[in-house]
């Protein structure tokens, strides 16, 4: 099998990029255009919300607490996501144990 637009893999950094689709939902974001490296559309989803989770929205009834110091301010929403390429084609010398998809390129993306 020949690889992608004769590009094999290498892990290779690449400014930001613009140009890039950003939809967002309630549930996270999609980031979709071409990569700057093999040329493939690629597309990554970034999910909203704490890696933790979040806890006792649903559950006991609340008790009556006395007031609360204030909350720290809360830390800046990222303005950039890093993606790499999904673009799902075969890239020479790719290793096997490589997690993504793609020909090793990655990038930031302005999302604001």
């Amino acid at each position: 099998m020949a690889d992608h637009d004769g590009v094999g893999f290498a892990e290779v950094e690449f400014p930001v990029q613009a140009g890039f689709a950003v939809a967002r939902d309630e549930n996270g974001l999609t980031a979709a255009g071409p990569c700057p490296r093999c040329a493939a559309r690629t597309e990554m989803t970034f999910a909203f919300g704490s890696p933790q989770g979040t806890k006792g929205l649903f559950g006991r009834a609340r008790v009556t607490q006395p007031p609360q110091p204030p909350q720290p301010p809360q830390p800046p929403q990222p303005t950039k996501v890093t993606m790499y390429c999904e673009c799902g084609y075969w890239h020479e010398d790719r290793p096997p144990e490589s997690p993504d998809t793609g020909c090793g390129a990655y990038w930031s993306v302005d999302i604001s």
